[in-house]
C-alpha cells in the first residue's frame, strides 16, 4: 500500500523490546517506520527494505520469553542457560560439557557515595555476532572480561561506561552522550547510542 512521505514517519529504533518481527515471531530490534494508521514496519524507510510488519508482544500473545532479548522482564527466576560448550579439562585430559551462564539485564544504581562523587560505573555488553546490547553488573562485566568458565564469555563482549550524575546539567548530558559515542566508535558497537535513547541525564542529582 502506498503512502504519502506526509503519512509516514521515518527513522525510529527500537532496542528489542517493543515489537515482535512478524516473519521471525522474535523480538526486533533495529530501525522502523510507522504509517498514519499506526501500523509499524522494519527498516528506516519504505525504501530500506524488506519492510516486515511489526507488532506488540501483546498482539502475538501467547508470546515465547525464550525469544526475548531480554529475558528478566519475563522471568527473575530464570538464572542459568545450558550452553553446550566443548572445553579442555587439564586434569583428566578429555574434553567435558560445562553449564555457562547467559549474561542477564541488571541495572548498576548510584550509591550515596557516587552522588557525592558526581560519577559512578555502569557495565554493557555486546553479543558478539549480533547488534544486542545489555546493561548488566559489575559481578558480570568482572566474569566477562576475566574469560570466566562460569559465563559464556566468548559470546558476549563487555564494557565499562563513566557517568556522571551531578554538576552541570547540560555539561552531564554532553559528557555522557560523548562518552556512549566514544565507545560507540571505538569499539565499533553500531547503534550503542540509540540504546539510550537520548536519556544521557539518567540518575542525574540536582545541586
Amino acid at each position: 500500500m502506498y503512502y504519502p512521505k506526509s503519512q509516514i514517519k521515518t527513522g525510529s529504533y527500537t532496542n528489542g523490546d517493543q515489537f515482535i518481527n512478524t516473519s521471525t515471531n522474535k523480538l526486533y530490534q533495529g530501525y522502523y517506520y510507522e504509517t498514519s494508521n499506526g501500523s509499524k514496519y522494519t527498516g528506516k524507510t519504505p525504501q530500506d527494505g524488506p519492510n516486515i510488519l511489526l507488532i506488540s508482544p501483546e498482539e502475538n500473545f501467547p508470546f515465547d520469553p525464550t525469544n526475548a532479548l531480554d529475558n528478566s522482564e519475563f522471568d527473575n527466576t530464570i538464572q542459568y542457560y545450558a550452553i553446550n560448550s566443548s572445553t579442555y579439562d587439564f586434569f583428566t585430559n578429555t574434553n567435558t560439557n560445562k553449564i555457562r551462564y547467559i549474561p542477564q539485564f541488571n541495572l548498576t544504581l548510584p550509591t550515596a557515595q557516587d552522588q557525592q562523587n558526581k560519577q559512578f560505573s555502569r557495565y554493557f555488553c555486546k553479543k558478539t555476532n549480533e547488534i544486542q546490547y545489555l546493561e548488566i553488573d559489575k559481578d558480570t562485566y568482572q566474569k566477562l572480561r576475566s574469560q570466566s568458565s562460569q559465563i559464556a564469555w566468548d559470546l558476549y563482549n563487555p564494557t565499562i561506561l563513566n557517568w556522571q550524575i551531578a554538576g552541570n546539567k547540560e555539561q552531564v548530558y554532553n559528557s555522557n552522550k560523548a562518552s556512549v559515542i566514544a565507545i560507540e566508535q571505538n569499539l565499533k558497537w553500531p547503534g550503542f547510542s540509540q540504546y539510550f535513547q537520548d536519556k544521557f541525564l539518567k540518575y542525574y542529582v540536582e545541586s
